[in-house]
């Protein structure tokens, strides 16, 4: 009878003891996930006629300045320097590129903001073609630099849109130390 009690409690301990193995075993391992930065939704840039206003110091474009971030800021992509003359008015057409990137059939609205402490009628234009100097000098459309809001609906193309950023400079003697932002926030919907 103990062989039989003893083969019983081998067979039993045999039986018991890879189900006690397996509960111990951790499997580890690493799981690789891939992800993508997804392109702005806008970027500025200098529009075709920069070089010819940045040769008469009408406007100097400075990229990735070095501006520091705070956290949960987003920060600034450029800075521009706007140079209005005291006894001229000055009409800066098409210096500025707008970029929209928007995937096709996405809904949504864009707001392009400016803000600034620019002198009592600098405006700018924010169009989809591009305008001459004439049409900047009859100001008609134009907006406040100092509190424009540029509003863009869609759904959208898809790929890259192109806007032309414009300035309209009053003769004024308060242009040293003016200073503006531009932001822009894309709600989907």
């Amino acid at each position: 009878m103990n062989r039989r009690v003893t083969l019983l409690l081998i067979a039993a301990v045999t039986a018991i003891l890879p189900a006690v193995a397996v509960a111990d075993v951790m499997i580890t391992g690493n799981v690789l996930v891939n992800g993508t930065q997804n392109a702005p939704v806008f970027v500025i840039q200098p529009g075709p006629n920069y070089p010819s206003a940045f040769a008469i110091g009408a406007i100097a474009w400075n990229p990735n300045a070095g501006v520091s971030q705070t956290e949960g800021s987003v920060a600034p992509m450029a800075t521009f320097d706007l140079e209005g003359i005291a006894n001229q008015t000055t009409a800066l057409a098409n210096v500025l590129d707008l970029n929209v990137t928007i995937n096709a059939g996405v809904t949504g609205t864009l707001y392009v903001n400016f803000t600034g402490d620019f002198p009592a009628g600098a405006l700018v234009w924010i169009t989809s073609t591009q305008t001459t100097v004439n049409d900047v000098m009859s100001q008609v459309g134009g907006q406040s630099i100092n509190s424009a809001t540029f509003t863009y609906t869609g759904p959208f193309q898809g790929g890259t849109t192109t806007y032309y950023i414009s300035f309209y400079l009053p003769a004024s003697l308060s242009y040293a130390g003016s200073s503006g932002t531009i932001t822009g926030t894309f709600f989907a919907s």
